[in-house]
């Protein structure tokens, strides 16, 4: 095929005829029905759909797509593209994965975690299993587990625990999983797999790899919102959804029909409503569990370790596990949750905000950024200060934190007017002039269809090459991000169970679509 022919191929039509087998093997999944799930899967990994959607992920829509494995190739051309897509085959083998070594992000101390970095072969490999995979296991997961699936988000795990917590303060176990992922045992992942031979082999494979370095120190949503760092889980974050897939109707069965009845609670109320007294909210390898009492969560505590030793050979972190009371608060996922006393009656409220960590970190990055671009015009500098800036907001932007995104304001602009005074431009000696060239009067910016007159919003010019126009930016503030109440996803509710209604509204509920164009949409 031509360099043209890829640029020809219709991506909609690909998209629907693998989406449509996607959603064949979602319900004969949901339907118990193991052999037709295989034989559908088989279909996709040797469809042409697949292996060049599987290219176009990786090459084109992956974030990490610029980073080079130990082949040292960073793009491909198209006629590179198509010959990667007709050689794409689940066979068995795989390169050495090539370790990239980057700070921590939530660490005192200067620490580095290891990302394992795929050459595009095996990345577009790994996403044609993902493509044949994901549907089979997104029938079954439990409700309550988030991280790295398709349509879920943090700020699902965060409305579900605000409807755990709302007017109680029951006792939270906080953990992680102990090396993340470095001493599972690959024979009992492979039998909770369950697949046929081909796909076994070749996850074996990528297993003894190592591909489940990428889940050691478990990857940060603010690193990636204010880094861009890379994030190579393609396989590895459905595999470790799997291997914690079970943990939550484990730890409900086992207080429904074992501890409640030893504990001597009323019997009055059926199993339903025991299974609520307990609450799970799992993103990742990071996950809450809460329950009334102090005894309650040290039993609980007791059967997670238990059922991860017996089921995949892992256990609890004893650094990363904490039991509190939700009045002392807790952090997760960037975000502080803690119960609160108000109003005459003295009920409690739960309060979700970001976290004094995440505060300083979004303050700290800014700040390094500026020092290290002293003397580069206030257009580059903007460029790149609004992505961090928007990405970090977007993602805090769970309620009404109006007066917490002023305060960052207040302190991110102390920072940007010393970068403006202390610069020397042609003409402008006086602090006057300075500011109407950096800081302009009377102008009035559009941001996100509201306007905003301000006469302190940094702003940047810049002449185009032909020297025909002048390109112009301006640096938005925090608060003029405008909260969006996310509503948690409903129950068991996929991606690929052909509910087009839902997730069109969802899309546009969660989406910064002005009012009009959502009308259109």
């Amino acid at each position: 095929m031509s360099k043209l022919a890829w640029k020809e191929i219709n991506w909609i039509l690909v998209q629907k005829r693998l989406s449509k087998q996607q959603r064949r093997v979602y319900k004969a999944s949901m339907e118990g029905k193991h052999e037709i799930v295989q034989a559908l899967q088989r279909r996709i990994i040797g469809s042409m759909d697949a292996k060049l959607l599987a290219v176009k992920r990786v090459t084109t829509e992956n974030q990490g797509r610029n980073t080079p494995g130990i082949d040292y190739v960073k793009a491909l051309s198209h006629e590179n593209k198509i010959e990667l897509a007709y050689k794409l085959k689940l066979d068995g083998k795989s390169k050495t994965i090539s370790k990239l070594y980057i700070p921590k992000i939530k660490t005192k101390k200067k620490r580095l975690r290891p990302l394992g970095i795929l050459i595009i072969e095996d990345k577009a490999k790994q996403m044609l299993a993902k493509l044949a995979l994901e549907p089979e296991w997104e029938a079954i997961f439990e409700s309550n587990s988030y991280g790295f699936r398709s349509g879920r988000s943090c700020h699902d795990g965060l409305a579900s625990l605000f409807l755990v917590l709302r007017g109680k303060t029951p006792f939270i176990l906080k953990t992680s999983i102990h090396k993340c992922f470095d001493e599972i045992n690959y024979d009992k992942l492979l039998i909770k797999l369950n697949t046929f031979d081909q796909m076994e082999n070749q996850i074996k494979v990528w297993l003894e790899t190592g591909i489940m370095v990428n889940f050691k120190n478990k990857h940060n949503e603010l690193r990636k919102v204010l880094e861009g760092i890379p994030q190579e889980t393609i396989i590895s974050s459905l595999m470790a959804n799997i291997v914690l897939h079970g943990l939550e109707n484990h730890i409900k069965d086992w207080y429904v029909n074992i501890w409640y009845s030893i504990s001597r609670y009323p019997s009055s109320k059926g199993k339903r409503d025991r299974r609520r007294i307990v609450g799970f909210s799992r993103y990742a390898d990071d996950f809450l569990i809460t329950a009334p009492t102090f005894i309650d969560i040290v039993e609980i505590k007791k059967v997670v370790n238990k059922w991860l030793i017996k089921e995949v050979g892992l256990k609890l972190s004893k650094t990363r596990t904490r039991i509190v009371n939700l009045t002392s608060g807790f952090e997760f996922l960037g975000f502080q949750i803690i119960s609160i006393k108000i109003g005459k009656r003295r009920e409690y409220k739960v309060k979700i905000s970001p976290s004094k960590q995440s505060k300083n970190l979004i303050i700290e990055h800014i700040r390094k950024i500026i020092q290290r671009n002293k003397s580069t015009s206030s257009y580059v500098l903007i460029k790149l200060l609004a992505n961090r800036i928007v990405g970090w907001a977007n993602y805090f932007n769970f309620r009404e934190y109006q007066k917490v995104f002023s305060k960052i304001d207040c302190i991110i602009f102390k920072q940007i007017k010393t970068w403006v005074f202390r610069r020397k431009s042609k003409g402008l000696r006086s602090q006057e002039k300075l500011k109407e060239k950096y800081f302009p009067s009377g102008n009035i910016y559009t941001f996100r269809d509201n306007q905003y007159k301000n006469d302190w919003i940094l702003t940047g010019n810049i002449r185009d090459k032909e020297k025909k126009y002048i390109k112009q930016n301006f640096l938005p503030k925090i608060s003029w991000i405008s909260p969006i109440r996310h509503i948690k996803i409903e129950g068991n509710t996929s991606s690929f169970d052909s509910n087009y209604l839902y997730w069109t509204k969802r899309i546009l509920k969660d989406s910064n679509f002005s009012n009009n164009v959502s009308k259109l949409i």
